[in-house]
């Protein structure tokens, strides 16, 4: 009894003090300081460096190697524009890729308070900064957040229709913008447009059909430069492009993707109430329209994944891995959001109920921020660069092994003046030749003895993930 009094004085004294608004403000503001406080590096793994070697060329050489990338061209292009102004460095490309997540923080909350109420938006600006792969994703210089923020907030406005009927215009121009984003991101916003077209198709609104199929129209415009360039990209790209196999254990493992922490009990927990959140939507779903749009929200994140292993089961290759499902992220946890917020109402806020949640989102937001930033932070990159400056100069070259090319693509973008050559032009190379190894390619020690060098041991690198044996090659009597 006097617990209960406490606490229902305790909530209306921060009623009275403390505005909804004010506290999804500070918890955006918040979740900006942690995406910011991972920037400040410049570890970089073979996808980023590829992306930052491509936009530090020059605007002619940005756009010509876009169109034989396979990926469309607004972060490439907006990369570029950025660096003329700001300077090219990865602190830059960095806040360019967490600067949507802090905004679909800010705005994606505040559209979904106005719809749903403060707990709901709440709990989705805590899932945007605590949830697996958000963080990770979120600073890494590539097209993955910016992907998130058009997911999410065409999820927003895709609520919005569905309740009041309005917001096609903006759900429509999210949808567009990802298509130039990446490919992956617009297949997660067309399963809204499909699971819109379903719930209108059923309901019978032919009012509503018509609009449908005006703003579908519109899109179909807006987007179609991008699927020119998109069907020249494949087209061009046919003959390389492939991902690892799949399988049914891959299956599996893409569909426990979104609850990965890497501590199973953790990951295993998530994964449950996430589920027993959606069981309790379906329920009312059923009985009623409160489980609305929880369900659909999630279910458009799988069917993102079924798309993905059905068009590479008919062409007959892999052209789908995990991370693909990073825009459509957004879309799931704002629809764990709002299952979450209707199970709690169903238990009458239960306090036991709302602690378990509580450390729930406590432990996993720890956990995925440690995670990303010792990834981020990790000692080598600093040492490594140094010896680079001090000891590589003009007219040096590598070699390195050809059948695994993390390692020279991001030579490409530590030490762009770096030739990369073969054994067999290693006599023309005027400057030091250098010998990179990784585990995989030890046999490159027999291939140097062979072609008449000597191998000086130098030291042992790394960065990010990745580390790597450094030698100095000398030609036997020289």
């Amino acid at each position: 009894m006097v617990y209960n009094q406490f606490m229902q004085k305790f909530r209306e004294s921060i009623k009275n003090n403390i505005s909804g608004e004010l506290i999804l403000f500070i918890t955006a503001v918040f979740g900006s300081i942690l995406y910011i406080s991972l920037v400040f590096n410049d570890n970089l793994w073979v996808d980023e460096a590829f992306t930052a070697s491509l936009i530090r060329g020059s605007m002619a050489e940005v756009l010509k190697d876009t169109a034989a990338d396979t990926l469309p061209p607004f972060y490439n292009v907006a990369g570029k524009l950025l660096t003329m102004v700001f300077g090219f460095s990865p602190l830059v490309l960095k806040l360019f890729s967490c600067f949507p997540m802090i905004l679909l923080i800010f705005f994606g909350g505040r559209k979904l308070a106005s719809l749903f109420g403060f707990r709901t938006a709440f709990i989705y600006e805590l899932f945007l900064f605590t949830m697996p792969h958000f963080l990770h994703y979120g600073v890494e210089i590539r097209m993955y957040s910016w992907g998130v923020f058009t997911c999410g907030m065409a999820a927003a406005f895709f609520s919005e229709i569905l309740k009041e009927k309005r917001g096609w215009t903006a759900f429509t121009l999210f949808t567009v913008f990802s298509g130039y984003i990446h490919h992956f991101a617009l297949v997660s916003c067309g399963m809204l447009w499909f699971l819109l077209l379903l719930i209108l198709l059923k309901d019978r609104d032919f009012a509503v059909l018509k609009k449908y199929a005006q703003n579908l129209l519109i899109f179909i415009i807006l987007y179609l430069p991008c699927l020119i360039l998109t069907v020249f990209q494949l087209k061009a790209a046919s003959s390389y492009f492939d991902m690892a196999p799949l399988s049914f254990n891959s299956l599996l493992s893409d569909i426990r993707f979104p609850f990965v922490t890497n501590i199973t009990p953790l990951s295993t927990l998530l994964l449950l109430s996430a589920a027993a959140a959606a069981l309790i939507c379906l329920k009312l779903l059923l009985k009623t329209e409160e489980g609305f749009p929880g369900l659909f929200l999630i279910s458009a994140f799988y069917l993102t994944l079924f798309f993905g292993y059905g068009v590479s089961l008919i062409s007959g290759r892999s052209i789908f891995t995990a991370r693909y499902l990073v825009p459509a992220l957004s879309i799931l946890w704002m629809g764990v959001a709002f299952c979450w917020d209707r199970l709690i109402s169903k238990a009458g806020d239960n306090r036991f109920l709302l602690l378990f949640a509580a450390l729930i989102i406590v432990f996993t937001g720890a956990v995925c921020y440690r995670q990303a930033f010792r990834e981020e932070y990790k000692e080598g990159v600093g040492t490594m660069k140094a010896y680079f400056n001090e000891n590589f100069h003009e007219g040096d070259a590598c070699i390195v092994l050809e059948d695994y090319p993390e390692i020279e693509i991001c030579l490409k973008y530590y030490c762009p003046d770096l030739k990369i050559t073969r054994w067999k032009d290693g006599d023309n190379i005027t400057g030091t030749l250098w010998l990179f190894l990784n585990e995989k390619s030890k046999n490159l020690l027999e291939k140097a003895e062979k072609h008449g060098y000597n191998a000086k041991y130098i030291s042992d690198f790394s960065f990010d993930r990745y580390s790597f044996s450094l030698y100095r090659l000398e030609k036997e009597g020289s």
